[in-house]
C-alpha cells in the first residue's frame, strides 16, 4: 500500500517558515496540499506586511537548518547561492554573557546560516512551487476551521482579497497562523476546553536596524551575542551578518528600558549593553535603515495535550503552540523541527484517514517535548529578573548555577563546548548536559570555588 493519503487534501494556515515547512512535510503523503496566506506573497525577498517583526533579525539555529534541509533537499546550496552566510557556531560567533567567562573562538564543525527571514521564506516558497501537488494561495484570510457532524475537522472557510467567501475541504488542517486563533476558535465552537497555558511576562522592547561597514571596518566575527546578568543588567543585543553585505543589529531592554530610534541615542543605548563589542562596532559602521521597534510582552506556551479529545485532523504548529522570547532566536528552529516530526509520523502511517487519530496525539506529545529545551533556556534568563511574571521552578537558582558551571568548564573543554552548542541549537537533547560524569565535574568545580 502506498504510504499516502490517497485523494485526500491537507490545508496549511499561514505561509511563514512553520507553514512552509509543514507543507513540505505533508506533500509526499497527501494528494493536494494548499497553503492559505493572508498577505500577498512577494516574488523577491521583501518583508510581508502581516509579519510585525519581519524586518527584525531572525536566527536559524543549526537544528533548524538540519530540519529544513531534510524537508527541502538541496536547500543549503540554494541559500548559499542567494547570499546566506554559512557560520561555524564556535569559530564565527562571539557569545558574551556578563558575569561568565567568554567562550573561546574555536572551530566546532557545527554550522548554521545567517540570513534575513524574507530571504529564507522566499527560498522555501520557490522549493515548494516545484512540487506539483502544493498550491500557495495568497491574499486569503482564513475565517474559521469547519467541523463535520462528528466535530472533526472538515476544512476551512476563507475570504479572498475581493471579499468572496469560499470553503475548502480537507482531511487535515495545520494551524501555522502564529497566534493560533483559528485553533482556539475551533475548540470553542465545538464545545471543547481551552488548553492549559504557561505564560512568562518578559516585557521586552527591542529595536532593529541594518548597518553596513567599509572594507576593513567589519566586525571580526559573523555574529555577536551580548546578554546582561540579572537582575541589574536589563539590556541585550545581537549583531549578525546577512546577505548582500548587510548586517542586522537588534538591541533590547526590559521593563520600560526602550531603545531610542534617533541615531545618537540609539548608539548610546548600544554603548550601554553589558559588553562593548556591539556598541564599538556600530560606531565604525553606517546605519542604512530607520530603527524599528517591537514590543514583546510575554512568552506563551499552550499545552494542547491537556485537552483529552483534541480534534482529529487539526495540528497547531510553531508559535500557535509555543511562542518564545524572540531575543533567543529559537522560534523558526522549533517550527522547522515540529514539521520534521510531522514528516516522520506521516512516514509511519498506512495512508488511511483513520491514522490521523493516532498521529494527532503523537504529534501534540512530540511538540510538547520538542519545546522543553528552548522554553527552559529562555525562561531561565527571563525569570531571573524579579519583575518578570510567571511561575518560577523551585530549582531555578540551582539550575542557573549548574549552567554557569557548564559554561565555565566549556572554556577549557572543546568537546563540552561543542555539546553545549549542539544542545542550544536543538541538535541534541538537553539531558546530555546532565550525565553523571558532568554532574560530578560541576560539583567538583563548585566545591573548589567555595573553598577558595
Amino acid at each position: 500500500m502506498k504510504n499516502r493519503f490517497s485523494e485526500q487534501r491537507a490545508i496549511v494556515i499561514g505561509a511563514g517558515v512553520g507553514g512552509l515547512a509543514a507543507a513540505a512535510a505533508l506533500s509526499p503523503y497527501f494528494e493536494q496540499v494548499t497553503v492559505l496566506e493572508r498577505d500577498p506573497l512577494p516574488a523577491d525577498a521583501r518583508p510581508r506586511p502581516g509579519v510585525a517583526q519581519g524586518r527584525h533579525l531572525h536566527g536559524l539555529l543549526s537544528g533548524g537548518s538540519a530540519a529544513l534541509s531534510e524537508l527541502f533537499p538541496g536547500l543549503e546550496a540554494h541559500l548559499l547561492a542567494a547570499g546566506a552566510q554559512k557560520s561555524d557556531v564556535g569559530a564565527d560567533v562571539r557569545f558574551e554573557m556578563a558575569g561568565t567567562p567568554e567562550l573561546p573562538r574555536r572551530k566546532l564543525d557545527v554550522y548554521t546560516y545567517l540570513l534575513s527571514r524574507p530571504l529564507l521564506e522566499t527560498q522555501l516558497r520557490k522549493q515548494l512551487l516545484t512540487r506539483r501537488n502544493v498550491v500557495l494561495r495568497d491574499k486569503c484570510r482564513v475565517i474559521e476551521i469547519v467541523a463535520d457532524e462528528n466535530d472533526r475537522v472538515a476544512g476551512v472557510r476563507f475570504e479572498t482579497l475581493e471579499g468572496r467567501h469560499d470553503t475548502s475541504s480537507a482531511t487535515l488542517v495545520v494551524d501555522a497562523s502564529g497566534r493560533g486563533m483559528p485553533t482556539l476558535a475551533f475548540l470553542k465552537a465545538t464545545g471543547r476546553p481551552m488548553p492549559e497555558e504557561t505564560v512568562i511576562g518578559a516585557d521586552i522592547t527591542y529595536g532593529s536596524a541594518i548597518y553596513t561597514f567599509a572594507p576593513g571596518a567589519e566586525p571580526d566575527c559573523k555574529l555577536v551575542i551580548s546578554f546582561g546578568k540579572a537582575p541589574k543588567q536589563r539590556r541585550m543585543g545581537l549583531l549578525s551578518v546577512r546577505e548582500n553585505g548587510l548586517w542586522d543589529v537588534v538591541v533590547g531592554g526590559r521593563f520600560g528600558d526602550l531603545p531610542p530610534t534617533e541615531e545618537d541615542a540609539f548608539l548610546a543605548f548600544a554603548d550601554g549593553l553589558p559588553t562593548r563589542t556591539i556598541g564599538d562596532a556600530l560606531r565604525r559602521g553606517r546605519r542604512e535603515t530607520p530603527v524599528i521597534r517591537y514590543g514583546y510582552p510575554e512568552s506563551r506556551r499552550r499545552h494542547f495535550t491537556s485537552i483529552p479529545d483534541f480534534p482529529v485532523g487539526l495540528l497547531p504548529i510553531g508559535d500557535a503552540a509555543c511562542n518564545i522570547n524572540p531575543m533567543f532566536g529559537q522560534g523558526m528552529t522549533v517550527a522547522a523541527k515540529e514539521a520534521q516530526l510531522l514528516h516522520t509520523l506521516l512516514a509511519g502511517t498506512d495512508g488511511e484517514s483513520d491514522s490521523l487519530e493516532t498521529i494527532g496525539p503523537e504529534f501534540l506529545d512530540g511538540i510538547e517535548k520538542l519545546a522543553n529545551t528552548p522554553w527552559r533556556t529562555a525562561a531561565s534568563i527571563d525569570l531571573a529578573y524579579p519583575e518578570t511574571t510567571g511561575i518560577r521552578p523551585p530549582d531555578m537558582q540551582q539550575s542557573a548555577e549548574y549552567q554557569a558551571a557548564i559554561m565555565q568548564l566549556a572554556v577549557q573543554d572543546a568537546d563540552l563546548h561543542r555539546l553545549m552548542v549542539e544542545v542550544r541549537h536543538l541538535l541534541k537533547p538537553g539531558n546530555l548536559l546532565y550525565t553523571q560524569e558532568l554532574q560530578q565535574r560541576v560539583q567538583a568545580l563548585q566545591q573548589q570555588a567555595t573553598s577558595s
